[in-house]
């Protein structure tokens, strides 16, 4: 028999060889355990707020009959206009998300969050009176402030994770974390039909998800916290596992110089870019675009269009956790490296999803696409521990300002989707022009993962490292001396 194969560079050796001892590992579920549960609803309710419209503008506009509340107004929008919606969002996040790979570096990312989610809760509370104030172009405004406020998430959640879990845990921690993606959606959609259409109308689609924002914020508040050295109520030997576990022991330091030049000479950088793009274009017309599929050519009413849109996000969301631990077993085992369990991961995701975006050109029975929707979503549950925590892994010293950037310049990408379907799309009931939809964003995901699997890597880059005559090491404190902090 063959001898399993070993990891395929120094780097990523190096991590599998300081795997804890049973003595040196806490037992049980931690506070980096917590810090990961409280990301994770932290970007399921920024999800929900960002989330909400696809249903909504569906409830919102005068082709929806299920609207039962006769004195809320709805509105007269094409679908251009509608789209133009959707892009707005985009424009915003698009702007903060590359300004907040430089602030996330630079001020304290509890905060960060803080202050986003709870002008983001807010904003979206007050959209339902605002909208019927000024109609489209002040919901337009809202979507972008919407999209400006929560610039700061991921870079923000990315930074935190890079804090907090050790490499052995990133795949379950990260499939986690990401998961609020998935969790906010499936909430969305699920919750949206039935709001706007039994209770109150579609301004509580609104209400509801800006509720849930402002619950988060004074959670966070309370218990959140930036770093283990920073939490007053981590123990010790926990305290002491991380900093032990993650890269060189270091926090990085505020005024740290950004490896610019050498992140844009980088093939792993790039090609994290690249594949950043496609995921968002295809992503976000699967998740903004689909239910108006689903409305105007299966002619599934509000309810059901919500519930059918969020059970391929609940299958996606469930199966991610089974597939995360399986990759870290995997790694951990040396029965992989940690470059083919991405690349490997990612191609499931996107090719897979690209595959069921081909085979949905070629059918309109409902039972059949439903089935085949489902489980194009499902497989793109992969691409959490493919192409998205791959930041994690090429430098996880920047891990938060290389999210930003990526999840930044993908925003091209998210702001073009939609508006690529209001120019294809000009009559919703026309399968064809669907048709021609589905076929390019296959096509943008299967360009995507093949240049990550090209180019893309699973190592530490050279850039990576801190000099050693700026680096602040994480000192090793007593539970009492933190917990006497002011």
């Amino acid at each position: 028999m063959g001898s399993a194969p070993q990891p395929s560079s120094k780097n990523e050796k190096s991590v599998l060889e300081r795997q804890p001892s049973a003595e040196d590992k806490p037992s049980g579920l931690g506070v980096r355990h917590l810090q990961a549960l409280l990301l994770f609803f932290c970007i399921t309710v920024n999800y929900l707020m960002r989330v909400n419209l696809s249903v909504g503008i569906v409830l919102m506009t005068q082709n929806s009959t299920t609207n039962s509340t006769s004195d809320i107004p709805v509105f007269d929008w094409t679908m251009k206009e509608k789209s133009v919606v959707h892009s707005s969002f985009f424009f915003g996040y698009l702007f903060m998300n590359l300004a907040a790979a430089v602030i996330v570096t630079k001020i304290n990312n509890k905060f960060l969050l803080l202050g986003s989610v709870t002008i983001s809760s807010a904003v979206t509370i007050a959209t339902p009176a605002l909208v019927i104030f000024a109609d489209l172009y002040m919901l337009i405004v809202i979507r972008i402030v919407l999209g400006f406020m929560q610039g700061f998430m991921m870079a923000c959640v990315m930074g935190q994770m890079s804090r907090w879990i050790p490499p052995a845990e990133r795949s379950r921690c990260g499939a986690l974390v990401l998961g609020g993606v998935h969790f906010g959606t499936i909430v969305s959609f699920a919750t949206s039909g039935v709001l706007g259409t039994k209770f109150g109308g579609w301004p509580t689609v609104f209400y509801f998800s800006g509720s849930l924002g402002v619950i988060w914020v004074l959670v966070w508040a309370m218990i959140g916290a930036e770093s283990p050295n920073s939490c007053r109520y981590i123990g010790t030997k926990e305290r002491d596992y991380i900093v032990d576990q993650l890269s060189s022991s270091t926090s990085v330091p505020k005024n740290i110089t950004i490896p610019w030049k050498e992140m844009l000479k980088s093939k792993a950088c790039i090609a994290l870019a690249l594949v950043t793009l496609g995921h968002n274009w295809g992503f976000w017309t699967l998740v903004t675009e689909m239910p108006s599929y689903f409305s105007s050519v299966l002619k599934f009413d509000s309810t059901t269009n919500g519930y059918i849109s969020a059970v391929p996000f609940a299958s996606l969301w469930i199966f991610s956790f089974p597939a995360s631990y399986i990759a870290d077993v995997l790694v951990k085992k040396n029965i992989i490296s940690v470059t083919i369990s991405r690349k490997g991961c990612n191609t499931i995701a996107h090719w897979g999803a690209a595959a069921a975006l081909t085979i949905l050109t070629f059918t309109t029975n409902n039972t059949l696409v439903i089935m085949i929707y489902t489980i194009g979503v499902t497989l793109m549950g992969f691409s959490s521990i493919g192409y998205n925590i791959n930041h994690l892994d090429i430098v996880p010293n920047f891990a938060g300002f290389l999210m930003g950037i990526t999840n930044g310049l993908s925003n091209f990408s998210s702001i073009l989707a939609p508006q690529f379907v209001g120019l294809i799309v000009t009559d919703p009931t026309n399968a064809f022009q669907w048709k021609i939809v589905f076929w390019v964003s296959a096509l943008i995901f299967f360009l995507g993962n093949l240049i990550f699997i090209t180019m893309g890597k699973a190592t530490v880059q050279p850039f990576n490292e801190i000099p050693e005559d700026i680096k602040t090491p994480h000192k090793k404190m007593s539970v009492a001396s933190i917990c006497s902090r002011p």
